[in-house]
């Protein structure tokens, strides 16, 4: 199972990753823009995956703390 802390950097790793993309779409090249999207969509279900195992590992008893 990931230790809580390594999920919580990968979250934080992913959500920046998204959120420089967004901020970027608009000077992507229009027929760039689909792959652009489907990219983003990608990283988004890595999210929600993630927030998924981290709230498993919360609820297994996790703590966080090394």
């Amino acid at each position: 199972m990931p230790d809580i802390s390594k999920l919580h950097h990968s979250i934080k790793s992913k959500t920046s990753s998204l959120k420089e993309a967004a901020e970027f779409f608009h000077k992507c090249p229009d027929a760039k823009k689909p792959e652009r999207v489907a990219v983003m969509r990608e990283v988004a279900q890595d999210i929600v995956r993630l927030l998924g195992e981290l709230e498993t590992e919360l609820k297994n008893g996790g703590t966080g703390q090394p």
